[in-house]
């Protein structure tokens, strides 16, 4: 795919309706993309069972963009970005279930 292809795609791709997006996002900041994203991790655990060790994980994933639920981390190596905790395999790191934190709830 040609990055004109791509810029034409992103501009045009919506996950959901737009129309009722404002009253959404008001109780949760990750309307734009939550049906993508449940459907998403619903699909995890259908893929792999993890083993009996399992750890969570509390990382950074780095983000400059304007985003109503960037955090910053100073002792994070990429200071700013989008926290999440992840439920992953101790032995194989494969994440078994996900949740982003969008703040304190309303």
């Amino acid at each position: 795919m040609s990055l004109q292809t791509f810029h034409v795609i992103s501009r045009v791709i919506r996950f959901d309706n737009l129309e009722t997006r404002p009253g959404r996002r008001e109780r949760d900041k990750l309307a734009a993309i939550r049906d993508v994203w449940d459907r998403w991790v619903e699909r995890l655990p259908l893929i792999y069972n993890p083993g009996p060790q399992v750890t969570v994980d509390e990382p950074l994933v780095p983000f400059k963009g304007c985003c109503p639920f960037r955090q910053y981390m100073p002792s994070k190596p990429g200071k700013y970005g989008i926290k999440m905790w992840v439920l992953c395999d101790a032995q194989s790191t494969y994440a078994w279930n996900l949740q982003v934190y969008t703040g304190k709830p309303p």
